[in-house]
């Protein structure tokens, strides 16, 4: 009798495995890690902007509707005779390096005329081309508001090069020039910071445009523009008007 062929059994194909499903739990603390890991990206680039070195102060935009004047009653001067034979203002740019070359020619006049001419200085700060003339301004304002204008005037000039050459803001190196010179620096850091400062060098500078001074050092005598090729010309003009 013949044989009936057993069924065949077919093997059942294997399943998958599942994926786990991610707990609510596990997906909340990724959810968290990733704002953590956001924010603190952000606190780094926060911390880097602070820490790192300051643009140059701006001025405000020129004011067209200034009646210009030459000298004011508050400039700052550098000699101080009682009754002046002859008035030399300067208008200048601390970072300008043709003012340090006439800082030495004042130097003369004022070594040798100083009890009979007297020497103003007044801030133009040409801030298309000189990044820290105005901080440089700023210095310069804070310390004549101690007493210490001829101090501040002649260490900006003699360290000129160095703090000229640096890239960022130059605030500290001139703030060390106060400490260097014993000044209050509670008070220095208190007239750096207020705004009143940076209009007063505004207004120099106004005044300056408003004369039609196009550079620097630029020189006026007696409240007339001097026209000198040379710090030759300016002692030769002095002298003419002393004589």
């Amino acid at each position: 009798m013949p044989r009936t062929p057993s069924a065949t059994t077919t093997a059942a194909p294997k399943k998958k495995p599942a994926k786990k499903t991610m707990s609510p739990r596990t997906a909340q603390l990724i959810a968290v890690g990733v704002v953590v890991a956001f924010l603190a990206a952000i606190v780094a680039i926060l911390v880097s902007t602070l820490q790192a070195p300051a643009a140059g102060e701006a001025l405000p935009e020129p004011d067209a509707s200034v009646t210009a004047e030459v000298l004011r009653g508050d400039s700052h001067a550098i000699t101080n005779p009682a009754d002046p034979e002859v008035t030399i203002v300067e208008f200048l740019d601390f970072q300008c390096p043709a003012c340090a070359v006439a800082s030495q020619a004042v130097a003369e006049l004022k070594a040798e005329y100083g009890d009979r001419v007297a020497i103003v200085i007044r801030n133009f700060p040409l801030t298309s081309i000189h990044p820290h003339a105005v901080d440089a301004a700023l210095a310069f304002e804070a310390a004549a508001a101690q007493g210490a204008t001829v101090e501040m005037y002649e260490a900006l000039f003699a360290t000129q090069q160095q703090w000229s050459a640096g890239t960022g803001s130059q605030a500290a190196a001139f703030r060390q020039l106060a400490d260097d010179l014993g000044l209050d620096l509670a008070e220095y850091d208190r007239v750096i910071a207020d705004p009143a400062t940076l209009e007063r060098i505004a207004r120099d500078r106004d005044d300056a445009l408003g004369l039609g001074l196009q550079g620097t050092p630029s020189f006026f005598v007696d409240g007339e523009p001097a026209a000198i090729a040379s710090f030759d010309d300016l002692r030769a003009l002095v002298e003419q008007k002393l004589n």
